[in-house]
This record gives structure tokens, C-alpha cells and sequence, in this order.
């Protein structure tokens, strides 16, 4: 079995570690930037008989399999502090929620010294539970995961051969998690201070309760072709109610901002206004239209 250890041991890091641990997986060896001074990280190592080491040097000595799991903005920074003590045989597991990008870049300093780098996806909130963790992998041995932990039965899926393609499909599923919690700030900030926060939400669950997600999706883009310079001009509304009782609007001038894109290029005067039509549909002319900006653009 091949030797584990963290770059990172936060919330993320140490919940999979425990899962590792709890599967008979172990010793699992950590390093993590203020595992002198913080006293969380410290906790969490010890609770799990987890040893932390000084430095990425040490890390890479003691483990073959490193997964990285820092704050998403030290993702690059991890991985060139491991770089150098990188070598062939290592595996680089990356699940730091970061950009198609990011992933590619550390990706190649992994290669540089012919380790093997997976772009992993976590598709949910981390979790011990492994089994049930979805997981999706990109690289060109992304493939291979599953084998470095045959007991475990991951709930693992490879993406592709090109690391970044992941990260991705993570990074638009976090659009609708975090953007929605962005969301339902703004709209409990403004409805507590005017003590309505229960009347909306019991309104929102008459509207929504019919919906899967997906088929919410599908129909708001739908009616958006059609509705949309309507509710454009409601998000204004939105934002000028926030405003009057000093909940600055930032969700909804978004909002509004993104609504309007398409209205202003024409988007509904291609669309029959007595009826909904398919989302993808719309969406293959959201597409046609922001290729047709970038063209003009350029």
C-alpha cells in the first residue's frame, strides 16, 4: 500500500484523512503552513494520531500519495513548494477548488518531474464517508486512482485524460452553491430588516416546490427568452427596495446585469412571446451571441 500525506490540513484534509484512517489506510503524515501556530490544525493531527512534519521536503520523503487540500488561493504555492522533491512514482492528488487553469499549471510542475498529477473533483461537501464522496478525476493516469485505494470502492469517475476538466465541471456546480448563497443573504439581510423573512420563504416554497433543481434550471432559462427584459427591470425594483432600508444590492445589480446581456443584444426578438421555449434552445442562442460578441470584440 502507498504511504498517504496532506499538503494542507483544514476542514477538507483532515475529514478525508479520517476517512482514510477509519478505512485501515495509515500512518498518514501531514504538512500544513501553520502547523506551528495553529492550534485547529494541531487538534486535528493529533486526534487522528496524524503526523505533522516541518516542511514539504519532509512531506514528500514520507509519502507517496499526497493529496493537496489548502485554502483555493495557496493552490500554486503548494504545489511549487513540493516541486523540487517531487519524483517519479509520486502521486499528486489535487482536490483544492480552483480554476480549469490553475489545475493545468500545477499539473505541469508536477510533470516536470514526472509525478503523477490527478485534477480531483470533490462533488460535494467533504465528507469521512468515502464511499458515498463523489468524485470526479482528470489527468493522463487519472485512471489509476482507484487502485492506489483498492478497499475503499471510491465513488469515482474519470472526466478525461486533461487535468483541469474536473475543476471545471466543479467550478459551475460551485457557481449555483455559492452563487445561491450569496443569494439568500441578500434577500434574508433585506427581508429580516423588514421582518419578512418568513413570509418569503413560505412564498418561495409554494413556488418551487413542484421543481427537481434541474427542472427549475431548465425552466427559468425557458421563460427567460421570453420574460426576461420584464424581470430585468424587476431586478431594478429589487435593488432600489434594498437600498431604501441600507442593504447595498450587490446580488441584484448583478442580477440585473446578467439578465440584461442578452435583452440588449436582441435575445427575445428571436423567440415566439406566447410560448417557452427549450432551454437548450436558448442556450445554443446565448452561445451564438456571445461568440458573435467575442468576434466583435476582437
Amino acid at each position: 500500500m502507498p504511504t498517504i500525506g496532506f499538503i494542507g490540513f483544514g476542514e477538507a484534509g483532515s475529514a478525508i484523512a479520517r476517512g482514510l484512517i477509519e478505512s485501515g489506510l495509515g500512518p498518514i503524515t501531514a504538512y500544513d503552513i501553520a502547523y506551528e501556530t495553529s492550534d485547529l490544525v494541531q487538534s486535528r493531527a493529533a486526534g487522528l494520531d496524524v503526523a505533522l512534519l516541518p516542511d514539504p521536503a519532509h512531506l514528500a520523503a514520507a509519502a507517496d500519495v499526497i493529496f493537496s487540500a489548502v485554502v483555493c488561493n495557496e493552490a500554486l504555492v503548494a504545489a511549487r513548494s513540493l516541486e523540487s522533491f517531487l519524483r517519479p512514482g509520486h502521486w499528486l492528488l489535487d482536490i483544492n477548488s480552483v480554476s480549469p487553469g490553475v489545475k493545468a499549471e500545477a499539473a505541469d510542475l508536477a510533470g516536470r518531474r514526472g509525478a503523477n498529477y490527478v485534477d480531483v473533483a470533490v462533488m460535494s461537501n467533504v465528507s469521512s464517508d468515502l464511499a458515498r464522496l463523489p468524485l470526479l478525476g482528470a489527468g493522463a493516469r487519472a485512471d489509476f486512482v482507484p487502485e492506489l485505494f483498492p478497499d475503499l470502492n471510491l465513488n469515482y469517475q474519470v472526466v478525461s485524460s486533461q487535468p483541469g476538466d474536473a475543476a471545471r465541471i466543479k467550478m459551475y456546480r460551485s457557481l449555483f452553491v455559492k452563487g445561491l448563497e450569496a443569494l439568500a443573504l441578500e434577500a434574508m439581510m433585506g427581508s429580516y430588516a423588514s421582518g419578512l423573512h418568513n413570509r418569503v420563504l413560505e412564498s418561495l416554497d409554494v413556488t418551487f416546490a413542484k421543481d427537481t433543481f434541474s427542472e427549475l434550471v431548465q425552466r427559468l432559462i425557458g421563460r427567460h427568452a421570453v420574460h426576461g427584459k420584464r424581470r430585468a427591470a424587476e431586478l431594478e425594483e429589487v435593488a432600489r427596495t434594498l437600498a431604501e432600508i441600507g442593504v447595498e444590492p450587490l446580488m441584484a445589480r448583478a442580477g440585473h446585469s446578467r439578465l440584461s446581456w442578452d435583452v440588449e443584444r436582441g435575445l427575445q426578438d428571436r423567440f415566439d412571446q406566447d410560448s417557452d421555449p427549450d432551454w437548450l434552445v436558448v442556450l445554443a442562442e446565448l452561445e451564438s451571441l456571445r461568440q458573435s460578441g467575442t468576434s466583435n470584440d476582437e
